[in-house]
Protein backbone atom coordinates (compact mmCIF):
# COMPACT_ATOMS: atom_id res chain seq x y z
CA UNK A 1 0.00 0.00 0.00
CA UNK A 2 2.83 2.38 0.78
CA UNK A 3 4.62 2.19 -2.04
CA UNK A 4 1.68 2.21 -4.24
CA UNK A 5 1.02 5.75 -2.75
CA UNK A 6 4.34 6.61 -3.02
CA UNK A 7 4.29 5.54 -6.73
CA UNK A 8 1.19 7.54 -7.27
CA UNK A 9 2.68 10.84 -5.65
CA UNK A 10 5.26 10.44 -7.95
CA UNK A 11 3.55 10.33 -10.61
CA UNK A 12 1.02 13.32 -9.63
CA UNK A 13 4.01 15.32 -8.93
CA UNK A 14 5.53 14.73 -12.74
CA UNK A 15 2.08 15.14 -14.48
CA UNK A 16 1.84 18.49 -12.73
CA UNK A 17 5.24 19.85 -14.16
CA UNK A 18 3.87 19.33 -17.87
CA UNK A 19 0.29 20.15 -17.23
CA UNK A 20 -1.85 23.33 -16.55
CA UNK A 21 -2.64 22.83 -13.21
CA UNK A 22 -6.69 21.89 -13.26
CA UNK A 23 -7.66 21.31 -9.39
CA UNK A 24 -6.97 18.84 -6.41
CA UNK A 25 -7.57 15.70 -6.05
CA UNK A 26 -7.66 13.36 -2.16
CA UNK A 27 -5.18 10.71 -1.68
CA UNK A 28 -5.26 9.16 1.53
CA UNK A 29 -7.09 12.04 3.54
CA UNK A 30 -4.45 14.75 2.04
CA UNK A 31 -5.01 17.01 -0.86
CA UNK A 32 -2.54 17.00 -4.25
CA UNK A 33 -2.55 19.10 -7.00
CA UNK A 34 -3.64 17.38 -9.64
CA UNK A 35 -4.47 18.18 -13.53
CA UNK A 36 -7.90 15.70 -13.29
CA UNK A 37 -8.70 16.86 -9.62
CA UNK A 38 -12.50 16.96 -8.89
CA UNK A 39 -12.00 20.07 -6.68
CA UNK A 40 -11.84 23.22 -7.32
CA UNK A 41 -10.43 24.84 -4.86
CA UNK A 42 -7.93 23.70 -2.20
CA UNK A 43 -10.39 24.16 1.07
CA UNK A 44 -13.10 22.28 -0.75
CA UNK A 45 -10.39 19.21 -1.35
CA UNK A 46 -9.68 19.62 2.41
CA UNK A 47 -13.52 19.52 3.72
CA UNK A 48 -14.34 16.44 1.51
CA UNK A 49 -10.63 14.78 2.30
CA UNK A 50 -11.55 14.69 5.74
CA UNK A 51 -15.05 14.10 5.98
CA UNK A 52 -15.08 10.97 3.60
CA UNK A 53 -11.79 9.35 5.39
CA UNK A 54 -11.86 6.61 8.39
CA UNK A 55 -14.92 8.29 10.10
CA UNK A 56 -12.79 10.46 12.35
CA UNK A 57 -12.70 13.80 14.69
CA UNK A 58 -9.40 14.02 15.56
CA UNK A 59 -6.76 14.76 13.08
CA UNK A 60 -3.11 14.28 14.10
CA UNK A 61 -0.46 16.23 11.70
CA UNK A 62 3.11 16.24 11.98
CA UNK A 63 5.94 17.99 10.38
CA UNK A 64 9.02 16.49 9.72
CA UNK A 65 12.51 16.42 7.85
CA UNK A 66 13.83 13.25 6.91
CA UNK A 67 16.89 14.78 7.87
CA UNK A 68 16.35 16.72 11.15
CA UNK A 69 18.42 15.00 13.85
CA UNK A 70 15.43 15.63 16.35
CA UNK A 71 12.74 14.51 13.91
CA UNK A 72 14.58 11.08 13.63
CA UNK A 73 14.47 10.60 17.49
CA UNK A 74 10.63 11.84 17.43
CA UNK A 75 9.88 8.66 15.43
CA UNK A 76 10.06 6.68 17.90
CA UNK A 77 7.47 7.92 20.63
CA UNK A 78 5.32 9.57 17.10
CA UNK A 79 5.37 5.18 16.33
CA UNK A 80 4.54 4.10 19.55
CA UNK A 81 1.94 6.75 19.76
CA UNK A 82 0.27 4.96 16.21
CA UNK A 83 0.15 1.85 17.66
CA UNK A 84 -1.56 2.24 20.76
CA UNK A 85 -4.17 4.44 19.55
CA UNK A 86 -5.39 3.30 16.68
CA UNK A 87 -4.08 -0.38 17.18
CA UNK A 88 -4.18 -1.29 20.53
CA UNK A 89 -6.99 0.79 21.23
CA UNK A 90 -8.91 1.44 17.71
CA UNK A 91 -8.95 5.08 17.88
CA UNK A 92 -9.39 5.57 14.27
CA UNK A 93 -7.70 8.96 14.69
CA UNK A 94 -6.23 10.42 11.42
CA UNK A 95 -2.25 10.17 11.39
CA UNK A 96 -0.52 12.21 8.76
CA UNK A 97 2.96 13.82 7.63
CA UNK A 98 4.09 16.56 5.71
CA UNK A 99 8.26 17.86 4.93
CA UNK A 100 7.92 21.28 4.41
CA UNK A 101 11.20 21.63 2.53
CA UNK A 102 12.94 21.56 -1.68
CA UNK A 103 15.15 19.04 -0.43
CA UNK A 104 12.13 16.24 0.17
CA UNK A 105 11.17 14.03 -2.39
CA UNK A 106 8.99 10.78 -2.62
CA UNK A 107 11.47 8.74 -2.47
CA UNK A 108 13.78 10.18 0.13
CA UNK A 109 10.55 10.01 2.23
CA UNK A 110 10.11 6.59 1.21
CA UNK A 111 13.46 5.66 2.57
CA UNK A 112 12.40 7.74 5.61
CA UNK A 113 9.13 6.01 6.29
CA UNK A 114 10.76 2.63 5.85
CA UNK A 115 14.30 3.33 7.56
CA UNK A 116 12.29 4.55 10.83
CA UNK A 117 9.36 2.56 10.76
CA UNK A 118 6.83 5.37 10.28
CA UNK A 119 3.59 3.57 10.05
CA UNK A 120 1.60 6.51 8.38
CA UNK A 121 2.54 8.31 5.18
CA UNK A 122 4.98 11.67 4.61
CA UNK A 123 4.17 13.86 1.93
CA UNK A 124 6.56 16.67 0.56
CA UNK A 125 4.85 19.38 0.98
CA UNK A 126 6.79 21.88 -1.59
CA UNK A 127 5.28 23.68 -4.48
CA UNK A 128 8.42 23.40 -6.99
CA UNK A 129 7.01 25.41 -9.60
CA UNK A 130 6.97 28.62 -7.46
CA UNK A 131 9.64 27.59 -5.32
CA UNK A 132 7.52 28.42 -2.10
CA UNK A 133 6.16 26.47 1.02
CA UNK A 134 3.24 23.86 0.21
CA UNK A 135 -0.43 24.01 0.99
CA UNK A 136 -0.19 22.37 4.30
CA UNK A 137 2.79 24.20 5.71
CA UNK A 138 0.53 27.49 4.78
CA UNK A 139 -2.13 26.36 6.47
CA UNK A 140 -0.76 25.14 9.87
CA UNK A 141 2.43 27.59 9.78
CA UNK A 142 4.46 24.76 11.60
CA UNK A 143 7.92 26.95 13.28
CA UNK A 144 10.41 23.82 13.04
CA UNK A 145 10.32 20.20 12.34
CA UNK A 146 9.41 18.18 14.01
CA UNK A 147 6.23 20.30 15.20
CA UNK A 148 2.98 18.70 16.23
CA UNK A 149 -0.67 20.06 15.11
CA UNK A 150 -4.07 18.15 17.11
CA UNK A 151 -7.40 18.99 15.70
CA UNK A 152 -10.87 17.84 17.08
CA UNK A 153 -14.15 18.78 14.62
CA UNK A 154 -11.90 21.12 12.49
CA UNK A 155 -10.75 22.44 15.91
CA UNK A 156 -7.17 23.13 16.92
CA UNK A 157 -6.60 22.19 20.42
CA UNK A 158 -2.96 21.81 20.02
CA UNK A 159 0.10 22.79 18.51
CA UNK A 160 4.00 22.21 19.25
CA UNK A 161 6.14 19.94 20.91
CA UNK A 162 5.74 15.89 21.00
CA UNK A 163 7.03 15.25 24.06
CA UNK A 164 9.73 17.54 26.45
CA UNK A 165 13.13 15.48 25.48
CA UNK A 166 14.02 18.39 23.67
CA UNK A 167 13.98 21.88 25.53
CA UNK A 168 17.04 23.37 23.53
CA UNK A 169 18.67 21.54 20.43
CA UNK A 170 21.64 19.65 21.81
CA UNK A 171 20.08 18.82 24.89
CA UNK A 172 17.98 15.82 25.54
CA UNK A 173 17.09 14.49 28.68
CA UNK A 174 14.83 11.78 29.62
CA UNK A 175 10.97 13.29 28.91
CA UNK A 176 8.78 13.89 31.66
CA UNK A 177 5.62 15.18 29.50
CA UNK A 178 4.20 13.17 26.56
CA UNK A 179 1.66 15.92 25.18
CA UNK A 180 1.41 14.15 22.20
CA UNK A 181 0.18 10.90 24.60
CA UNK A 182 -1.92 13.09 26.97
CA UNK A 183 -3.93 14.75 24.64
CA UNK A 184 -4.53 11.70 22.37
CA UNK A 185 -5.57 9.73 25.79
CA UNK A 186 -7.40 12.49 26.80
CA UNK A 187 -9.64 12.38 23.48
CA UNK A 188 -9.46 8.48 23.43
CA UNK A 189 -11.50 8.33 26.40
CA UNK A 190 -13.76 11.16 25.67
CA UNK A 191 -12.66 13.59 27.88
CA UNK A 192 -12.48 17.62 26.51
CA UNK A 193 -9.35 19.19 25.98
CA UNK A 194 -8.91 22.93 25.88
CA UNK A 195 -6.31 24.73 23.61
CA UNK A 196 -3.16 24.97 24.61
CA UNK A 197 0.75 25.09 22.71
CA UNK A 198 3.96 24.46 23.65
CA UNK A 199 7.20 25.87 21.96
CA UNK A 200 8.55 22.92 19.78
CA UNK A 201 12.30 22.92 19.71
CA UNK A 202 13.41 21.37 16.04
CA UNK A 203 15.43 22.21 12.47
CA UNK A 204 13.85 25.49 11.45
CA UNK A 205 11.53 26.21 8.72
CA UNK A 206 12.63 28.15 6.02
CA UNK A 207 9.66 30.64 5.01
Amino acid sequence: MKFLFISLLCFTFLISCVNDFNGYKCIDSVCVEDVDGSYDTVSDCIESCLDNSQNSNVVVTFFLYENCPISQYMCGPIREAYYLFNDSLNSNFIFRGFSPNLISTPSSLESFMLDYEIPFNIYPDFNYESNDIGIYTSIYQPNVTPEVFIEVSDNLIYRGMIDNSYLAIGQWTPPTENYLNFILNNLAIGSEIDYFETDAVGCLINY
